[in-house]
């Protein structure tokens, strides 16, 4: 019975990929996906399809890629007559008739305890405040960005050497399972929404490549949760030589001195209160490499200052 019920899928990123497979495996009836429109890439121009639009054409499901909700697509979904609709990294807010039309409603499955770190970045603004604690919450969704009543949440302990990847496959994990278990209570109503608390609210904006970069006028611990809460990809950076290199994993150094100076051989770098020493690094263009294998191919000068 209640795998009869039309449900539509939103996304657009890797991120959301596991969640539509985990739907499709557990026998959930997908009648359509929505995903971001194909963006063109810079080499040549070419358009690409986002991750979740090419899963839903190997997987054999209708995709479309509004660039708004415009008359159209409201008529289109009220063709399709979703039961539910569920939003996963979509990237855009669902204007008041979409969100009216589903008998079940449309729900969000969002990356943290929300209220705190409403938005677009919330595993790496939990990494990089140095939270002990994030999790999954599955909200109604509403007009206002993140602010719906929370339907179902699960916490996560975040290990102290994780970083973006693992915190991010940790929280896929608990998601998905989290959605299987929470479809069928909606479909049954067997729901209490939970307001969030405004006054907790916490946001996290997008990620710029300027908020990667790395000031070592902070402490050794602050450095170190940012270039966790960027690794391995994008990465944390900083320049040397005219140069952008990425920090992909760090750990505290031994030395203190003059902030953003190399303090040895050892390619310490100090900071406000210490210095970090990084485990691996990147060179633009190339791969991640371990210290000893970057220095080999690096002039490294003791007493340079770096983002100079």
């Amino acid at each position: 019975m209640m795998h009869n019920k039309k449900i539509i899928f939103m996304g657009t990123p890797v991120i959301a990929k596991e969640y539509l497979n985990t739907l499709i495996n557990n026998d959930f009836k997908i009648e359509a996906v929505f995903t971001q429109p194909p963006k063109k890439q810079s080499r040549g121009m070419k358009l690409n399809k986002s991750p979740i639009h090419l899963m839903a054409i190997e997987k054999n499901i209708k995709v479309f890629h509004p660039v708004k909700f415009d008359l159209e697509i409201i008529n289109l979904l009220n063709k399709i007559q979703p039961d539910l609709i569920i939003v996963m990294a979509y990237g855009r807010i669902l204007p008041r008739e979409v969100l009216e039309l589903p008998e079940y409603g449309c729900i969000n499955v969002h990356v943290s305890m929300l209220p705190r770190w409403r938005g677009a970045s919330p595993i790496e603004y939990a990494l990089q405040s140095g939270d002990k604690k994030t999790g999954i919450s599955i909200i109604k969704l509403v007009e206002k960005l993140d602010a719906g009543p929370i339907i179902a949440q699960e916490e996560l302990t975040i290990l102290p050497n994780f970083n973006k990847l693992q915190l991010s496959d940790n929280l896929t994990s608990l998601g998905t399972k989290l959605l299987v278990k929470t479809i069928p209570r909606i479909f049954k109503k067997e729901i209490d929404l939970k307001n969030q608390d405004e006054s907790n609210a916490t946001y996290a904006n997008k990620i710029t490549s300027e908020n990667r970069k790395i000031n070592f006028n902070n402490s050794v611990k602050n450095i170190i949760n940012q270039i966790r809460a960027h690794a391995p990809k994008p990465g944390a950076w900083f320049f040397l030589n005219g140069e952008r290199i990425k920090i992909i994993d760090a750990k505290p150094g031994l030395l203190k001195g003059e902030v953003s100076t190399i303090l040895n051989k050892n390619f310490e770098i100090a900071c406000k209160d210490g210095s970090i020493e990084p485990i691996n690094l990147q060179r633009e263009g190339k791969k991640v490499v371990n210290k000893d294998e970057f220095l080999r191919g690096f002039e490294l000068k003791v007493n340079d200052v770096v983002n100079a």
